[in-house]
């Protein structure tokens, strides 16, 4: 069953555009890193309703994959990214 990994982001004030879409850009290369990730997602919050500015889906495979992908290399380098950009996150994994 298809797993969705979503990381809700609230970008520090000091993280540049560029920071910021270098971790993005890094974040959609992941599809084609990490086995078993069907897709990549990201956007800009349009809304005031949540204290986030960027939201990320990773959809993957499975529960194996979920599994592999932490300890991932990639992985590894995105979430080192995500600390450089993000004052606060929140991450859900839900079997849609």
């Amino acid at each position: 069953m298809p797993i969705e990994h979503i990381v809700l982001l609230e970008k520090k004030e000091t993280a540049t555009e560029e920071q910021l879409n270098s971790f993005l850009g890094a974040a959609k290369q992941l599809k084609d890193k990490v086995p078993g990730i069907l897709d990549v997602k990201h956007g800009e919050n349009f809304t005031d309703r949540a204290p986030h500015s960027h939201a990320l889906i990773v959809t993957m495979a499975d529960r194996d994959v979920l599994a592999a992908y932490g300890p991932h290399p990639a992985h590894q380098e995105v979430a080192r990214m995500l600390k450089e950009v993000a004052k606060d996150w929140v991450i859900v994994d839900i079997e849609p």
